[in-house]
């Protein structure tokens, strides 16, 4: 049957659909999703290219969403650097009375928390990255 098929990343096939069809799912979120697309017209079949770009515009990269994602991610950038100037105060000469009073023990359980800090700041801003992305992009498609 004539019209446009698209196959999501669960591979899941949606069609025959019209263009206008097609446009619409492309502008919603489960069209984020689509992996390709085809369109059949008299027995031939036509690729669609499908590409996700970021839109600076006031609906993508602009809207408030993306907007707050980009303060969360600043304020996670933030409180990394604050955790990097803690340890180059921690380690700095006036506080190594205070590093040797308190023992081995309890500068290694707060070198174990810095790291863990850091790890889980780093998967944080891998998802806000993420999500930035998914709040500011766009899908393009075109016939090739």
């Amino acid at each position: 049957m004539d019209g446009y098929y698209a196959r999501s990343e669960t591979g899941r096939t949606d069609g025959p659909m019209s263009e206008a069809d097609f446009d619409r799912l492309r502008r919603t979120p489960a069209g984020k999703r689509l992996v390709s697309a085809y369109r059949l017209a008299g027995g031939h079949a036509y690729q669609i290219s499908v590409r996700r770009r970021i839109a600076f515009d006031r609906r993508h990269a602009l809207s408030g969403r993306a907007c707050a994602v980009c303060v969360e991610i600043g304020v996670i950038v933030f409180c990394l650097l604050v955790v990097g100037l803690m340890v180059l105060l921690v380690e700095s000469e006036p506080m190594r009375k205070e590093r040797e009073s308190a023992g081995v023990a309890l500068t290694g359980f707060v070198a174990i928390l810095i790291v863990a800090t850091c790890a889980l700041a780093a998967i944080a801003l891998r998802r806000m990255v993420r999500r930035w992305r998914a709040a500011s992009s766009t899908i393009f498609t075109s016939e090739v």
